[in-house]
């Protein structure tokens, strides 16, 4: 694994090299993702990750986290996203949302609040509304 030192550079403990479970932090909450490919300090507990893997690891913990809470995954908003034929600049503006909000959405990168989550799920489940917001929005 390329960034995973063999000496930890914190106590100067050996790296075991691991494949497990590791709890991940997604802004203050712990995610239990299983089966990571990380490092971790014999001596001091601390655990190093390849950058791709940390990558992978960020997406698993934030989409096992929208389906604990109830919030539609990434998949499922770019799928409702495309349907209207929007861009992801345009879907933002559409839903009033900051620039690259959407693509973190779609990529699992951070989740929606609940009350994104139910105007998403609005559009999705009736057209009406979405063509009418958009006429209005987007004109």
């Amino acid at each position: 694994m390329v960034g995973i030192p063999s000496i930890c550079p914190l106590c100067g403990g050996e790296v075991a090299r691991l494949v497990g479970p590791v709890e991940w932090d997604v802004r203050g909450e712990l995610v239990v993702v299983d089966d990571v490919e990380h490092g971790m300090c014999a001596v001091c507990g601390e655990s190093f990750f390849d950058p791709e893997v940390a990558d992978r690891l960020h997406r698993s913990a934030v989409a096992k986290l929208k389906r604990a809470r109830g919030l539609l995954p990434g998949c499922e908003i770019k799928a409702l996203r495309e349907s209207l034929g929007l861009s992801q600049a345009a879907f933002e503006c559409l839903i009033g949302a900051g620039p690259k909000t959407v693509v973190r959405w779609e990529n699992d990168s951070v989740f929606q609040n609940k009350t994104a989550d139910t105007l998403l799920r609005v559009l999705r489940d009736y057209p009406a509304v979405a063509a009418d917001l958009m006429a209005k929005t987007l004109g």
